[in-house]
């Protein structure tokens, strides 16, 4: 996946209020791993699953 749908899903996130801390324990990426993914890309698809998963969990 590219970088942009990474840094997009990011977003979506900090606007949700989540935490970062919470993320990091349900994806088990660490936050700066995925800094480094939206700068660098492209991004493992099984992290870009990891935090639709967790955006829809949240919403419900």
């Amino acid at each position: 996946m590219e970088s942009e749908e990474l840094i997009r899903i990011m977003k979506q996130v900090e606007e949700k209020g989540i935490g970062w801390d919470t993320v990091e324990e349900k994806i088990k990426v660490p936050y700066d791993l995925l800094s480094l993914y939206a700068r660098s890309g492209p991004v493992p698809v099984t992290i870009i699953n990891g935090l639709k998963n967790l955006l829809e969990g949240e919403g419900k």
